[in-house]
């Protein structure tokens, strides 16, 4: 879960007093678990079959409406994933009993973990579905604006977090104030757009001052697309374009000196536009499939470690430990277990698991990608590597990390114009990613690209928000810093000519 869900509490249901039901497995009392794809979503869920295709396809509805903010024929690909427990008191054994719902991130994305009440409704409410509401507006405004400032991202997945369907006639309300962070800026204030820009170059910053850092954000970005709307919206053309964030909102606002200024009328009035526009159509399709033993008890692994609450880690990995062990009595060789159990595993362990593994279930792509990275753990940078990295690609098409595991071992191999074509994939899957995108710089640097190895190194940089240790942002700052310094002279004999 991120930081500002932790600082702020937004979205966060409470309960109290009452016995909690359990998301058990059918083997163990529980009710049937099955699994929903739709056109963008992966839902798992104990949900009964009618209600969760239906649930589903309202996920869907939730999608769309969040796109309507750039455009109602904006539409990138993508899968997102949905644990869904079919009522609030599922959750309660893996939080405390304190929360109504959560997300965190994957390396294909973002997973959304949502409780129902016979099905996902999107209600006339905000509820706990704020939550959800920001960290897929968060994964989705990366495909319509690569390059973001960390102030614009927080601000705009605050901006979208309100989003709400109307019951009564299917239209999408975009652009409510949120009422926590309105009620935290007119107590404690806010910081100028300067202090702001200087966000992305911050580390260790106290809870505090974060807090101050999200709420400044999100009004921010609220006041400039009500009082400025066409200069915001030129601004953010510029950055889907790939200009670097501080020209592009300087060009966009060339002449306008006034928006600083009325910032304290807009806080203390709070007039401001609200944006109802109708539902477009969206894909209906859904395929269900039903899920083993094991496959619940990796869920709940998933739960006990990933779930907020006040559990010392500890206990949550002896629990998710002995559901795992649990998955294992259920099907000796089940690769998602496995994989998650991996890393416990010393390197010549985890090739010769994987190894069974590939064997076991030679179309399960999982399998090659558990098999390629315990070869490359191994620095073992043969043939056999490449073959596990393709084949796991051509199983799991889908997947930005699996893409993206190949490009990055033709980085490894120097060989880049093989690595390309997959890393050009993984990008258009998740352009949100950092690592991806540092993989296309580095295959656009060894082959000899200098502008766009640059571009795309400033635009990683770019994407380190939330949850990045300062060893990290530093090591891609000092990767942008080879790449210019590197790419002086090409730069220069391209402008000569």
């Amino acid at each position: 879960m991120s930081l500002r869900l932790g600082i702020l509490g937004l979205a966060l249901t409470l309960f109290s007093g009452c016995t909690a039901s359990r998301a058990l497995c059918p083997a163990e009392g529980g009710r049937p678990w099955r699994e929903v794809r739709s056109s963008h979503f992966r839902v798992r869920t104990n949900l009964e079959e009618p209600a969760a295709a239906r649930s589903a396809v309202e996920l869907e509805e939730f999608r769309r409406a969040l796109l309507l903010a750039w455009g109602a024929g904006f539409d990138p690909p993508g899968t997102v994933d949905v644990i869904l427990l079919s009522n609030p008191r599922d959750l309660e054994e893996f939080t405390d009993g304190r929360y109504a719902g959560f997300a965190g991130q994957t390396p294909d994305g973002p997973r959304m973990v949502m409780t129902g009440g016979g099905g996902y409704l999107l209600a006339d409410t905000t509820g706990d579905k704020e939550t959800q509401a920001h960290e897929l507006a968060h994964y989705l405004s990366a495909f319509a604006l690569p390059r973001q400032p960390r102030w614009v991202s927080e601000g705009l997945a605050s901006y979208l977090q309100t989003v709400t369907i109307r019951p009564s006639d299917r239209n999408v309300v975009l652009g409510r104030a949120s009422p926590a962070l309105l009620q935290y800026v007119r107590a404690h204030g806010w910081l100028t757009l300067e202090e702001l820009w200087q966000w992305d170059g911050k580390t260790q910053q106290s809870t505090a001052e974060l807090q101050r850092h999200y709420a400044s954000s999100w009004l921010w970005v609220h006041y400039l697309i009500n009082a400025y709307g066409n200069r915001f919206s030129a601004f953010q053309d510029r950055l889907s374009r790939g200009e670097e964030p501080r020209r592009a909102f300087t060009a966009a606002f060339q002449g306008e000196t006034a928006y600083q200024a009325a910032l304290a009328d807009y806080v203390q009035l709070g007039r401001y536009a609200i944006s109802t526009q109708p539902l477009p159509p969206v894909p209906t399709q859904t395929q269900t499939r039903g899920l083993e033993p094991a496959d619940v008890h990796v869920i709940r692994a998933l739960l006990f470690t990933q779930a907020p609450g006040d559990v010392p880690l500890e206990e949550r990995q002896r629990k998710a430990d002995l559901e795992l062990a649990q998955a294992l009595k259920e099907d000796p060789t089940h690769v998602e277990t496995h994989r998650l159990r991996a890393e416990t595993l010393d390197k010549a362990e985890r090739l010769k698991l994987a190894r069974l593994l590939v064997e076991k279930h030679p179309e399960d792509g999982r399998a090659w990608d558990l098999l390629a990275t315990a070869l490359e753990a191994e620095g073992d940078l043969s043939a056999t590597q490449e073959q596990a990295r393709q084949r796991a690609a051509e199983l799991m098409p889908d997947s930005p990390s699996a893409q993206n595991g190949l490009a990055w071992y033709y980085v490894n191999v120097q060989q880049p114009q093989k690595g390309l074509a997959p890393a050009q994939r993984a990008v258009r899957l998740m352009p949100g990613n950092a690592g991806i995108l540092n993989t296309q710089a580095a295959l656009f640097f060894l082959s000899g690209r200098c502008p766009e190895a640059v571009s795309m190194g400033r635009r990683a940089l770019d994407m380190l928000h939330e949850g990045v240790s300062d060893a990290t942002r530093q090591e891609f700052k000092r990767i942008v810093t080879v790449f210019e310094t590197k790419c002086v002279p090409a730069a220069s004999a391209t402008k000569t000519e």
